[in-house]
């Protein structure tokens, strides 16, 4: 494939695919080639990682699967296959496993990698086709701890609810448990923006990172003592008057509760326990509080932890009290790591949720979709188990046997597993999406290329 002279070569504004930021990018067709260039967009204004900048690569990679692979045999060799013959045998093993055992022995497994327009489908393919209870996805092990926090305390999961440009109009920014310089090399302009105003911005994390040793303030708590050091915050704004009385009182509930809990949390004593110097404290706090435009932001750092969704209530109830979401140019937010972790989540890949965030047990919100997807609402599935539960629970007697996995990735080790699922050797068969090779060509029983790289269409 070549261009015609005098025919310019054709050009898509589109998106990278892999982080949060979705940040803006142009593509070019370039001979056989498709390089990217760069696009004035408000996430990255033209900036893109070393990611980014690659992400074209992909497409014609030596590695990228073109055809379907399928098994003859368990542990055979994977053979490429006709797309008739994959689906076939897709269709037929998935009826034979349930008509054997039940609907509940398929089961679904999303990722946060997919587009609102993918998640939707594959949640709508799980229950109105398969009509199984068993679908979950990765975000379980991002951002979940935000999400349960964020439904706690303001009753919706929402990532970050301003726009990526106020954090370099705040006056003071607070981040915990994140490393953008590493992670998000093109949000390190917004940190610019906030310096060159005068800003300060102070980070939270054990390490000194990239991002840390930018910071006019580090934070370096003990691994695991994130709680006591948001509690000390509050703490300290309680001890010197700054929290906003007025907007608690008007807009927040429970305040009672959280100033007796945070009575424990005296500066010293957090000092001891975190290793924070109380000065660092209470810098904190008051650079928080004394300002017009205050941002707190968590990530990963702040809530992969035993009590993540605590610890996240408590920065946000820092927020809460210092009277921060909804002032201009303030507020709380987390900030999200997949390409599309919230959209998971927002269109019906989670276990007990349906899209838009309804709960699967809750018979107005299984009526309403049920009457969009137009099938009985009786028909619907209830409600399944969390990732964590559903990969231990593969291929043993009482879980699925076979599982269709949009997020390969989440076969390496987890939290608590030195390796993978035990139960991953024994499935009768799954089925992996995937636009390359699998890395461990010993499990898929099937192996279909699917779309990854640059977006496909604009925002």
């Amino acid at each position: 494939m070549t261009t015609r002279p005098g025919v310019p070569p054709r050009e898509a504004a589109t998106h990278c695919p892999y982080c949060a930021l979705q940040c803006g990018m142009v593509l070019r067709e370039n001979g056989r080639r498709v390089e990217v260039l760069p696009r004035q967009f408000p996430t990255n204004r033209g900036g893109l990682c070393q990611k980014g900048w690659t992400a074209a690569e992909l497409l014609d990679h030596p590695d990228r699967l073109t055809t379907p692979l399928v098994r003859d045999r368990r542990g055979g060799e994977l053979r490429p296959a006709s797309w008739d013959e994959a689906l076939d045998r897709v269709a037929t093993g998935i009826r034979a496993v349930q008509d054997r055992y039940g609907r509940d022995a398929v089961a679904v497994f999303g990722g946060g990698g997919l587009t609102n327009e993918k998640a939707y489908a594959l949640g709508k393919f799980a229950r109105v086709a398969l009509r199984t209870r068993h679908i979950d996805y990765n975000g379980r092990w991002c951002m979940s701890s935000a999400a349960a926090a964020g439904l706690r305390a303001f009753g919706v999961d929402r990532g970050l609810p301003f726009p990526l440009a106020d954090l370099g109009r705040a006056e003071t920014l607070l981040l915990v448990g994140a490393n953008p310089a590493e992670t998000m090399p093109p949000l390190l302009r917004h940190l610019a923006d906030q310096r060159a105003r005068g800003g300060r911005l102070i980070v939270v994390d054990p390490r000194l990172t990239a991002t840390a040793r930018q910071a006019d303030l580090h934070l370096q708590p003990l691994p695991g003592t994130d709680l006591a050091v948001a509690n000390a915050l509050l703490h300290v704004a309680l001890s010197e008057g700054w929290v906003d009385r007025a907007y608690v009182a008007e807009r927040t509930s429970g305040f009672d509760e959280v100033r007796r809990t945070v009575a424990g949390y005296w500066p010293a004593e957090v000092e001891r326990l975190s290793g924070v110097p109380v000065a660092d404290l209470e810098a904190t706090a008051r650079a928080l509080a004394t300002v017009d435009r205050a941002i707190i932001l968590t990530a990963r750092g702040a809530e992969q932890h035993a009590k993540g969704v605590d610890t996240v209530t408590a920065f946000v109830n820092l927020a809460l009290a210092l009277g921060l979401p909804g002032r201009p140019g303030s507020g709380y937010g987390c900030l999200t790591g997949q390409g599309n972790g919230q959209g998971g989540r927002e269109h019906g890949q989670k276990a007990d949720q349906l899209p838009g965030y309804r709960r699967i047990d809750d018979p107005a919100a299984r009526e309403h979709v049920a009457r969009v997807w137009g099938v009985p609402a009786e028909d619907l599935p209830g409600p399944g188990v969390p990732a964590y539960a559903l990969l231990d629970s593969l291929g043993t007697a009482t879980g699925p046997g076979r599982c269709w996995s949009s997020a390969p990735t989440r076969w390496c080790p987890r939290p608590g597993r030195p390796g993978s699922s035990p139960g991953c050797a024994t499935w009768t068969c799954w089925w992996w999406p995937t636009s390359c090779a699998p890395r461990r060509p010993s499990w898929p029983t099937w192996c279909c290329p699917s779309r990854s790289g640059p977006r496909r269409t604009a925002r």
